[in-house]
């Protein structure tokens, strides 16, 4: 791009030089207070000098401006660094903290498991326990009806044998 500018402008100056020689004649050049009189090619080539100063003064006006403006930007940069440079810390921190608070969801969550296993595992012993109570208890009772029940046979015999001997008797 550089380049094609720098072409340009080499070919605009020869045009601008060839079209000065070319214009030899004294002109009259009026200023607000005073006159003088100049060939047409001085006044031609003070006219592109003065249009390269102009821009030469716009360029340079410019650079200064794209320099203010990199500063800036620079100093953006840095501070946008400093922020992320912050930030990243705080995301450090928070991983850190959010590591922690997981361990110790983690081993609460194992403690909680371990006393609802140890929790189970006394229920079943509860349970097993009164199983065992309530067979006794049925063993017992089984063992103590037929006890009721040898004894009420005995008894019923002995009515039995009772009502005979006064059946016979009579």
């Amino acid at each position: 791009m550089r380049m094609i500018f720098l072409a340009l402008a080499l070919i605009l100056a020869i045009v601008i030089a060839v079209v000065a020689i070319i214009n030899t004649e004294a002109v009259t050049l009026n200023y607000l207070l005073d006159q003088s009189n100049l060939t047409l090619s001085m006044v031609i080539l003070g006219s592109a000098a003065a249009g390269v100063l102009v821009m030469i003064f716009f360029g340079i006006f410019r650079s200064i401006q794209k320099y203010m403006g990199s500063q800036a930007e620079r100093g953006l940069k840095k501070e946008l660094q400093q922020q992320i440079k912050t930030l990243e810390n705080e995301n450090k921190k928070l991983e850190n903290e959010l590591n922690k608070m997981q361990k110790e969801r983690e081993e609460a969550a194992a403690k909680a498991q371990a006393e609802l296993e140890a929790e189970k595992k006394k229920l079943e012993e509860e349970l097993n326990r009164q199983q065992k109570e309530r067979e006794e208890s049925a063993v017992q009772e089984q063992t103590e009806l037929e006890a009721e029940k040898k004894r009420l046979e005995e008894e019923l015999l002995k009515q039995q044998k009772e009502r005979e001997e006064n059946s016979e008797r009579d």
